[in-house]
Order: structure tokens, then C-alpha cells, then sequence
């Protein structure tokens, strides 16, 4: 499918839509707007690269719908597709319109990464430096975090820095580089702060089973157990 004819092009009373029924057999409906720029409201004429036009149609649409998502605060690719796919549902799109939605989606990401709203890249660094300035996190629950909940591609998640001169660092070369930062160096002050420094001490049953829950608190938060053993240890000898 093509190049398909116009059968009809109805304008709405209110000159604000036109509903467009085509040889294909699709009845869909457009903005004025769309309808003049693509030359939708010609009854007899042919339209070349129908579903192409009815793609990029469909995808501008979805662009205004995810607007502010998209502009006041950067989001992962997987984020805005997932925003994207919400129009679909939202808009209760007719069967017509529905064949183009994915072709829409994946065109609506290629026009936000060629005009750089979206950069998984970018994305990364920039969560990855802020996590970590906001909150003690382990390594393996931000590369977590990343890729599990954020969609980010594992290989990008994990990848070494190309750019020496970012001003936004990758994980890995925040944990090779910064000495300030690493799994031990966590650890200690979410402990020291989960504690307030006071750690339970003594054979007894219930100092036993208060540690045991500092070492599952930490543990489920991505930190090894010889980390957590010594971010103990350490807290320990600044209260003694």
C-alpha cells in the first residue's frame, strides 16, 4: 500500500476536522491543520506514501501528548515509549489509526533522539552523578536501577567513559576514579545514618538479631557482606 486515493474529505461544522475515508477503505479523522499540510481535504486526489503520512500524523500527536513529560525533566528512551504507548489508550484510537501506533512510537523516538530530548547516554551520566550525591547507594543498585527500572541497555549501563572530559561521569568511572565513592564508602554512611553511629554490641540474643537486621538492611540494598562487615567495624571504632 502507497499511493491511495481520497474518496471523501469532510469538513467539520466547526471547520476544525476533516473525516477522510480512502480507497484502502480506512475513515480517519484530522485537524485542519493536518488535513491542509498533507493535502487531505482534495476528494479525487492520490496520496503518495499513505502510510507514511499517517505514521508521522499519528506521531506528532503522540510528541505534543508527551510534551512535558519529555521537556521539563530528562527521561530514559524506554520512559518515553512507554508515555508514548499511554496516548493510544488514552486517545481511544479507532482500528484505523491503530495499525500505525507502533510505526508512530518508534517514529516519535527517532524525532526526539535526532533533536536530543532523549540521550540514554546522557541519561546515565546524569542520574548516575545525582543518585550518588543525593544518597549512599551500592554499585550494583544503581546499575540496577538503570537498566531493571529505568530501561536503560545493559551494555550502556556498564560501559567505560569515552569522553575524558564530561563533565558528567559514567558509574564505572566514578567508582575507578572518585575515592570518595565506593561500595565501603557507602555502606559506612547509610549504616551511620540508618544507626545514628550506635551499633548493637554483645553475645546476647537480641543484640544478635539487631545486627542481623543491619546486615539484610544493607545487604538488600546491594552491599556485599564484607562491606557491610566493615562499615560496622569502622562505626564501631569511632564510638569507642
Amino acid at each position: 500500500m502507497s499511493r491511495i486515493q481520497i474518496v471523501s474529505s469532510l469538513r467539520s461544522s466547526d471547520d476544525l476536522f476533516f473525516t477522510v475515508t480512502f480507497s484502502s477503505g480506512e475513515k480517519l479523522n484530522f485537524t485542519a491543520e493536518e488535513a491542509f499540510e498533507y493535502g487531505l481535504y482534495l476528494e479525487g486526489e492520490f496520496i503518495e506514501n499513505f502510510e507514511n503520512v499517517c505514521t508521522v500524523v499519528l506521531a506528532k500527536r503522540m510528541m505534543a501528548f508527551a510534551a512535558s513529560y519529555v521537556l521539563f525533566s530528562m527521561k530514559s528512551i524506554s520512559q518515553v515509549k512507554t508515555k508514548l504507548e499511554e496516548y493510544c489508550k488514552k486517545a481511544e484510537l479507532e482500528d484505523d489509526w491503530l495499525q500505525f501506533s507502533e510505526s508512530a512510537v518508534e517514529e516519535a523516538l527517532r524525532r526526539l533522539r535526532e533533536s536530543e530530548y532523549i540521550n540514554d547516554e546522557t541519561y546515565s551520566r546524569r542520574y548516575t552523578n545525582t543518585t550518588l550525591k543525593s544518597k549512599p547507594v551500592s554499585k550494583a543498585a544503581l546499575l540496577n536501577e538503570l537498566v531493571y527500572k529505568k530501561g536503560i541497555d545493559k551494555d550502556l549501563a556498564h560501559s567505560k567513559p569515552v569522553d575524558d572530559a564530561a563533565e558528567e561521569k559514567t558509574v564505572e568511572e566514578i567508582y575507578a576514579n572518585d575515592h570518595n565513592i565506593s561500595d565501603g564508602e557507602n555502606a559506612y554512611r547509610l549504616l551511620k545514618k540508618k544507626t545514628g553511629g550506635n551499633i548493637p554490641y554483645g553475645d546476647d540474643s537480641v543484640a544478635k538479631k539487631e545486627l542481623a537486621k543491619l546486615y539484610r538492611f544493607a545487604g538488600a540494598k546491594g552491599f556485599s557482606y564484607r562491606d557491610i562487615e566493615e562499615a560496622l567495624s569502622r562505626i564501631r571504632e569511632e564510638n569507642n
